[in-house]
């Protein structure tokens, strides 16, 4: 007898053995039944404790070997386990479940079945792509997931929190890690990827304008600028955003715009949110143009190197024409930059006109001084900071052989250090990266790219240009009389010095002219008269404004006459207009404005 209870006893031991070595993990809570982590039935019933006790028991024995069947009897539906009954699916419970019996049983069985069928140790799937700053729950199931430790291989990327289900991950650091989880003999891992947002949301940038007042497309300009080229984002970073409705902005006035931007970028997560812009109308007094700069010399340039150089001083302002055609057999890059190499940060501001390569001279010139009299109006312009030891580019253009590019900017030094080096050159065809080459095609390159570092080349010495030409204005007058000999004026004919006194500017290209024409009409009856542009010298084109109005003229041939604009004289009337007009870049000076009776076209 005693040899046959011992026998018993080790029969026993052997069946627990086994229960541990290949039977479920199986446990409950709250009346709910968990095998392998993984939750199998929920039994609602009011008095479930023995209920879920004895189905825990049995589940405990059971192995992914054993079939999983339903049976009916008197009762309902049976889950039986092997040859073992797990559960009896009452009407009662199944009407707590708002279900059928047989439904309720099939779905118990099955999530018995399938939580059976797990291995060991395992993850919902084999990695997760992740952005950085977020968290995430992830489940471990299997037979040996209550007990099993889970690691980060990379705390700098991923931290962990072992949970009753699981883990919970911080993704503290772009990087790559791997959970390790680990149970007895088992191990198993899981890879996570934590990327960061292309750009994160929402942000806030400041721009500052001039003018008087800024006007509105002025305003969305500097936005879009501040957006593309300063907000904070992963490097190579694509971004889209709404529609910027700039509004005119007076003096000493603020005003806030909230932008939608979408950011994207490879190995990133999208970033989507909104970004306020604030845009201050900064109240500067109006400085007069100290200096004419001109970078013309050679027009036609047939090799890379410099064109001109000169130095910006503080609160100085100053009118800086380029000019140059390729006449090179390839393409060069023409670049105008103001290089900051200095401890401080330079304010300036930039008031630009500049045109997309043209391989007519004449209309790449009248591009730009139409542009350059439309900001002259109010004297809009942007403020823009560059960093200590910085370059910031004004005009970048790739020009194809025989294309022309022209430019007229005022350009003045609010604050910060002693001088900024104004450069123009012609560069190699090099390679461009994507947003130098967007920045080819704009006429604010510094909205796509920005400030870069000052390199050796930046650095390197030149002399400073002769072109450089005090007091860029010209006041004239003209005189008629109705009935009296004919009132007129050629522009561009009476040079102006240059600041060494041994060159003079022909054709004062760039010059502004402001013309009082003095009109009187004498008789007893009324008079039409006319202002006439006559192009004396050869092709061009005339530019005015007129009344606070800009008026072009077509392209007129050697000798082209083309009306500009007419005025009526009541009898005895007098009356004194303000005309203001530049010669042209790329046309030929001097051209001459008359005023006369009005002739019948």
């Amino acid at each position: 007898m005693l040899c046959s209870h011992y026998r018993l006893l080790a029969v026993l031991f052997y069946l627990l053995v086994l229960g541990v070595a290949f039977g479920s993990e199986s446990h409950a809570k709250a009346g709910v039944v968990f095998v392998n982590g993984v939750p199998v039935l929920e039994i609602k019933s009011d008095d479930h404790t023995a209920l879920v006790n004895a189905i825990v028991k049995v589940l405990r024995l059971a192995s992914a070997d054993d079939v999983v069947d339903v049976a009916s009897d008197g009762n309902g539906k049976t889950i039986k386990v092997g040859s073992t009954t797990a559960v009896t699916v009452t009407l009662e419970e199944a009407a707590k479940h708002d279900t059928t019996v047989s439904h309720l049983a099939e779905l118990w069985s099955n999530s018995i079945r399938d939580a059976l069928s797990l291995p060991s140790l395992k993850f919902p799937d084999d990695s997760y792509r992740l952005p950085v700053g977020t968290s995430k729950s992830i489940s471990l199931v299997g037979s040996l997931s209550l007990n099993a430790v889970i690691t980060s291989s990379n705390e700098a990327a991923v931290t962990v929190k072992r949970t009753d289900s699981g883990v919970d991950i911080r993704c503290v650091g772009v990087g790559d890690a791997q959970l390790i989880a680990e149970s007895g003999n088992a191990t198993r891992s899981l890879n996570i990827f934590v990327r960061p947002y292309a750009a994160t949301f929402p942000q806030t940038l400041s721009v500052e304008v001039v003018g008087d007042p800024a006007n509105g497309s002025a305003v969305s300009s500097a936005i879009e600028g501040a957006l593309k080229s300063r907000l904070p984002r992963v490097p190579s970073a694509h971004i889209n955003f709404s529609p910027i409705q700039g509004e005119a902005l007076g003096l000493g006035k603020s005003k806030n715009y909230d932008v939608w931007v979408r950011a994207r970028a490879q190995e990133s997560f999208d970033g989507v949110g909104v970004v306020s812009v604030s845009v201050k109308n900064v109240a500067i007094s109006k400085n007069l143009d100290t200096e004419l700069w001109y970078s013309n010399s050679p027009e036609s340039v047939m090799q890379v190197g410099p064109l001109f150089t000169s130095f910006l001083k503080p609160d100085q302002s100053v009118r800086f024409l380029y000019h140059h055609i390729n006449a090179a057999t390839q393409p060069l890059i023409f670049r105008v930059e103001a290089i900051n190499d200095s401890e401080q940060t330079a304010r300036i501001v930039v008031c630009t006109a500049d045109c997309k390569p043209d391989k007519n001279p004449v209309v790449a010139g009248m591009s730009v001084a139409n542009q350059f009299l439309k900001y002259w109006l109010t004297g809009t312009g942007e403020v823009v900071s560059i960093p200590p030891h910085t370059t910031l580019p004004i005009s970048f253009r790739r020009l194809s052989p025989k294309e022309t590019t022209s430019g007229l900017c005022t350009l003045r030094l609010l604050n910060g250090p002693k001088e900024v080096q104004v450069r123009a050159e012609a560069l190699p065809p090099f390679d461009l990266d994507e947003q130098w080459y967007n920045a080819t095609f704009s006429s604010t390159p510094w909205h796509e790219v920005g400030t870069h570092p000052v390199d050796d080349y930046d650095r390197g010495s030149y002399e400073p240009s002769d072109h450089v030409y005090p007091n860029p204005y010209k006041d004239e007058e003209i005189n008629y009389e109705v009935g009296g000999r004919f009132g007129s004026l050629m522009i561009g004919q009476k040079p102006i010095a240059g600041e060494d006194h041994s060159s003079n500017l022909d054709g004062n290209y760039g010059v502004l002219y402001t013309i009082k024409a003095h009109l009187s009409n004498p008789n007893p009856a009324p008079a039409d008269i006319e202002m006439d542009f006559e192009s004396s010298a050869g092709y061009t084109g005339g530019l005015f404004i007129i009344d606070g109005t800009i008026v072009q003229t077509p392209y007129l041939g050697p000798k082209g006459h083309s009306r500009v604009t007419k005025f009526h004289l009541p009898p005895g009337a007098s009356r004194t207009v303000e005309i203001e007009t530049l010669p042209i870049s790329g046309g030929a000076y001097p051209a001459t404005i008359t005023i006369r009776p009005l002739e019948t076209q």
